[in-house]
């Protein structure tokens, strides 16, 4: 079964936990708490051997590991590894805010969550203000992502026509395909691959399932027949002389208008008209006749295919990726007239504090002030005597 797109459901390993620990333990001097260890990223890479999501179909989740705790005496925990998922070329990830990237280059790679931060231990907090401290961070939490994956096939030409118009099996005759044909209407339901060796360079093809009218509005399988034209480099218009509906030239004005319709910028991509079915001897006057089931003048559509130079020709499609994917570190929400609930990474990293209850609260203190919190509450309107939630610590707010 081909599969074209997917959901999932993602989540970054957590950073572990640094630790507490002093070399003179009845002083309680000289911390030498060592750091947790960062927790795994979870990142999307191409893998130019995959044509679909087939491979991680029956798994909708995935979770990357967890970084080490910290022992003591400066044994810091284990980092963890990253999650790699790969997809093939072609690939598009949306999340909640739109489109993230688009992966079109072999081993093209997307870090699409980070991995928690290893906390510190109190070795590497130690400071100015506190060169003893009885502190440790928590690691960074882990992240959770929902996406989906779209795949617009990467290939060299489509062939593209009416229903049983041939083109599984002139897939089938040209390259390595076993595409299914058979002799009635909408064979082809998902897009069949091959690729062509028999000419001086090796190309991509697919057999996309039959167009009909509307299938640039949704109608049959419409959108998710033409998404997969964006990635690739020459159109073949397989034509069918024995149609009882359309003749060739309304064949003609019927992909145009559902393939331009689609996409405008389709329209710069060469295309070949090709009649097939010559062996019915039914044929077309200035274009080129084949016989896809008795393999007639296939050697002059190669030859044609040849001299497009397709491997000097683009796609239409760009790589993309959003910059702001890791940005938006804390989010403010007015639940009351004084009461204000502040979350998000940035919070976490503030609060997120193991050990003595005073240094702990000394340090969360000094942290929100030297933070971009404050300057933001004051921009909402925040009064004094509010009471300010990060977390699950609160506190009340002085000017």
């Amino acid at each position: 079964m081909f599969i074209d797109k997917i959901d999932l459901t993602l989540f970054s390993g957590s950073g572990g936990s640094g630790s507490i620990s002093f070399s003179s333990k009845s002083s309680k001097t000289s911390p030498n708490g060592a750091s947790g260890g960062k927790g795994g990223s979870i990142i999307i890479s191409t893998n130019r051997k995959l044509f679909d999501f087939s491979h991680i179909y029956s798994k909708s989740i995935f979770k990357a590991e967890n970084g080490g705790d910290a022992s003591k005496n400066l044994q810091s925990g284990k980092n963890a590894n990253d999650l790699i998922i790969e997809v093939p070329l072609g690939t598009s990830v949306i999340d909640s805010e739109g489109l993230v990237a688009k992966l079109i280059h072999e081993n093209q790679e997307l870090k699409i969550l980070q991995g928690g931060r290893g906390g510190l231990g109190n070795r590497e907090l130690k400071s100015s203000r506190n060169i003893n401290p009885g502190i440790a961070e928590q690691g960074q939490k882990r992240s959770k992502k929902e996406i989906k994956l779209e795949l617009s096939l990467i290939t060299d030409i489509a062939i593209l026509g009416l229903p049983n118009s041939g083109k599984s099996t002139l897939i089938k005759k040209i390259t390595n395909s076993n595409a299914k044909t058979d002799s009635y209407p909408f064979t082809t339901v998902s897009p069949n691959l091959g690729v062509i060796e028999n000419l001086e360079s090796k190309y991509i093809i697919c057999d996309l399932p039959g167009l009909i009218k509307g299938a640039a509005t949704g109608v049959g399988l419409g959108k998710s027949i033409l998404k997969h034209l964006i990635n690739t480099k020459v159109l073949i218009f397989l034509l069918d002389p024995s149609n009882i509906e359309l003749n060739t030239d309304q064949q003609i004005k019927l992909l145009q208008n559902e393939v331009y319709s689609y996409d405008e910028k389709l329209e710069k991509l060469p295309v070949l008209n090709i009649v097939n079915k010559a062996d019915l001897d039914v044929k077309e006057e200035g274009m080129l006749n084949i016989s896809a089931l008795e393999e007639m003048n296939i050697d002059i559509l190669l030859q044609k295919l040849e001299e497009l130079n397709i491997n000097n020709l683009e796609t239409l499609n760009r790589s993309f990726l959003r910059t702001e994917l890791h940005q938006n570190k804390f989010s403010i929400q007015k639940s009351s007239a004084n009461y204000w609930d502040v979350e998000g990474p940035e919070v976490d990293r503030i609060t997120g504090i193991l050990g003595n209850e005073n240094d702990v609260f000394n340090e969360i203190s000094y942290r929100f002030e030297n933070s971009l919190i404050p300057e933001e509450l004051k921009l909402l309107g925040v009064k004094k005597g509010s009471t300010i939630k990060l977390g699950s610590f609160e506190f009340i707010y002085e000017d």
